[in-house]
C-alpha cells in the first residue's frame, strides 16, 4: 500500500508561538531530512478553560501560516 504522507513518527517538530482568535496557537514545522530547513506542517490552536488546556484543534493547511505571522520556512 502506498502512503501519500511521509513518515512523521518520532520527528522533532519545531514550534513557533502565535495567536488565533485570541487563543494561544503554535505553527509546527517538520524538519527536512539532511538539511537545516523545516517546512510548515500544521497549526495547533489551544482552547483553555481556566489554567488548563481543554482542547487542541489541528489545522493541516499550512497555507494559512502567513496570516498568523508565521514564516513560510524555518532555518
Amino acid at each position: 500500500m502506498l502512503c501519500r504522507f511521509p513518515r512523521r513518527r518520532g520527528a522533532q517538530l519545531r514550534l513557533v508561538p502565535t495567536r488565533a482568535n485570541t487563543q494561544p496557537a503554535f505553527g509546527s514545522y517538520l524538519p527536512i531530512p539532511n538539511t537545516d530547513i523545516a517546512r510548515p506542517y500544521a497549526l495547533f490552536v489551544l482552547t483553555l478553560e481556566g489554567d488548563r488546556i481543554s482542547a487542541i484543534t489541528w489545522f493541516g493547511d499550512s497555507s494559512v501560516f502567513p496570516h498568523f505571522g508565521l514564516p513560510r520556512m524555518l532555518r
